[in-house]
């Protein structure tokens, strides 16, 4: 479930009872050949330890995972 920054606690707790889960890439791109899940980083930003392991369940099961630092990765990550 992609769903960044819930509003507040609240919210945070409701969207957790619906699947959400800490480390899920921020976007999930639906390409032809199955889906891309795309994490977004700046330059120096760095992954947790959450979103390593999720990283590692998307590329067991077969998909891809990109990090993203800028458009032209960006572009290059979603371009088959």
């Amino acid at each position: 479930m992609n769903h960044n920054n819930p509003r507040d606690a609240r919210h945070g707790a409701q969207l957790k009872v619906m699947g959400m889960i800490s480390g899920v890439a921020d976007m999930t791109y639906l390409s032809k050949s199955g889906p891309i899940f795309l994490e977004f980083k700046t330059a120096t930003g760095r992954q947790t330890d959450r979103q390593k392991w999720w990283q590692s369940q998307v590329e067991n099961a077969g998909y891809r995972y990109c990090i993203v630092r800028n458009f032209e990765e960006f572009v290059k990550s979603i371009d088959i």
